[in-house]
């Protein structure tokens, strides 16, 4: 009886208030009508959203650190979006991603602000693991006045990367919707799907306007090649990534392209071939799947969280990445 262990598929990285009224007008002496209110500015100071940012990753800190119950009553408080699914993946399971980037506190660096006075209102900031001197960008963001800020994305920068000039702190940088393609050659929803086109495994579809030159990239090739040569003829692997574009969150750069943060689901699937009768699962997975064997096929699902650079000229890159373990089944 021929059966083949499967390697492991998952890749692992080491990637950086405003008043309102009715004036009084002339009426009074030395009372004025209100000026306009700008919206031409930041609605944060720099000291007030590092600030609110040092204090919302200490708390998205603890409520990754949580668990059971705990965990879920703490981690919607402080978390949402591509946040929340990776956290609520990694307590289901189990298992947090090595290069998941709030297992620690760190000192945040404020590295733009939502323009405008209208919500939602975003911070973006920085942070740098000095252990492994890896920066990862944070996104948070309050949806309304009620709403307190939480964080919506955290993704670690990849190796040699950076993000281009967002303009100046005190003026904001906008938010930018995922379908709007204005000073760019994509919108940001367009961009994440056909990145997540072009990581597919075995037919990828390649693009002009999308590198896969990234180290992300580059890594799921090699993992994807390994994966078939430990198969032989034994089984098929095949690899599948789809965008989820609720989970987008752009901000416009200085020359008018984007920064992105976008999630991808990823699908793994590893199908006997007629000359095996079965798979035997490795631990990592049997635990999630309940059995040691398969007779035809494994299916394992990760979480991708990714920030793509979409610049006023030239082709979308990735410029972080990391991902999540969600399930596995067996048949």
């Amino acid at each position: 009886m021929n059966r083949r262990t499967l390697t492991t598929s998952f890749v692992g990285l080491t990637l950086a208030a405003s008043l309102t009224g009715c004036g009084l007008g002339a009426s009074i002496v030395g009372v004025h009508d209100a000026p306009a209110e700008r919206t031409d500015t930041a609605p944060l100071n720099v000291d007030g959203a590092g600030n609110v940012a040092a204090r919302v990753l200490d708390a998205a800190v603890a409520a990754r650190a949580a668990k059971g119950a705990e965990a879920t009553t703490l981690q919607p408080t402080v978390l949402a979006a591509a946040a929340l699914a990776q956290a609520q993946a990694a307590t289901r399971i189990g298992a947090v991603a090595s290069s998941d980037p709030l297992q620690k506190s760190s000192n945040p660096k404020v590295v733009a602000i939502s323009r405008g006075k209208a919500w939602p209102r975003a911070i973006l900031v920085g942070t740098l693991d000095e252990a492994s001197k890896t920066q990862t960008l944070h996104v948070l963001m309050s949806t309304a006045p009620a709403d307190p800020f939480k964080v919506y994305a955290s993704v670690p920068m990849l190796p040699g990367t950076s993000v281009p000039a967002m303009g100046d702190l005190a003026s904001g940088s906008p938010l930018v919707k995922a379908t709007d393609k204005s000073g760019a050659p994509m919108a940001p929803e367009a961009a994440l799907a056909t990145y997540a086109g072009a990581l597919n495994y075995p037919k990828p579809t390649a693009s002009k306007e999308v590198t896969t030159a990234d180290a992300y990239a580059t890594a799921l090739r090699t993992s994807a090649a390994g994966q078939v040569k430990s198969l032989g003829k034994l089984a098929y692997f095949s690899q599948r990534h789809t965008s989820v574009p609720q989970n987008i969150i752009a901000f416009r750069l200085a020359d008018g392209g984007t920064v992105t943060f976008g999630q991808l689901t990823r699908l793994d699937v590893i199908s006997t071939s007629k000359a095996a009768k079965e798979l035997v699962i490795p631990a990592s997975y049997s635990k999630l799947v309940g059995k040691t064997k398969a007779t035809s096929s494994v299916s394992i699902t990760s979480l991708e969280n990714i920030i793509m650079v979409i610049p006023a000229k030239g082709a979308a890159t990735a410029v972080g990445a990391d991902e999540q373990l969600v399930s596995a089944t067996a048949k």
